[in-house]
């Protein structure tokens, strides 16, 4: 099954696609990153050090993960690239945690 991850470097969203791809699903991860952006703009740093999405998804494939895709898209304000994606990939869910 295709499955797309609105929020997917997030804190619920991760742990959510890492499982999917566990079991053997094909996830696309869509976030926008802007949390990561936050950090950076208030010159702050996560109690809980967190590695990059790039590092995220290398290390999963390096320990046998099934292979996760990223599309790094904003989609409250990209509504017609969702919708390209939408249409492109033909997810048999999407699932939600995009909540900035």
């Amino acid at each position: 099954m295709k499955v797309l991850v609105l929020g997917g470097d997030g804190f619920c969203g991760w742990p959510c696609a890492v499982n999917l791809a566990d079991q053997g699903h094909e996830v696309v991860i869509v976030d926008n990153l802007s949390r990561r952006k936050i950090d950076i703009d208030l010159e702050v740093e996560s109690l809980t050090p967190i590695s990059s999405i790039k590092d995220r998804l290398k290390a999963w494939e390096e320990i046998g993960g099934k292979p996760m895709r990223l599309e790094h898209l904003d989609i409250a304000k990209e509504y017609e690239r969702l919708l390209e994606l939408l249409r492109k990939e033909q997810p048999n869910a999407v699932i939600h945690f995009a909540e900035q």
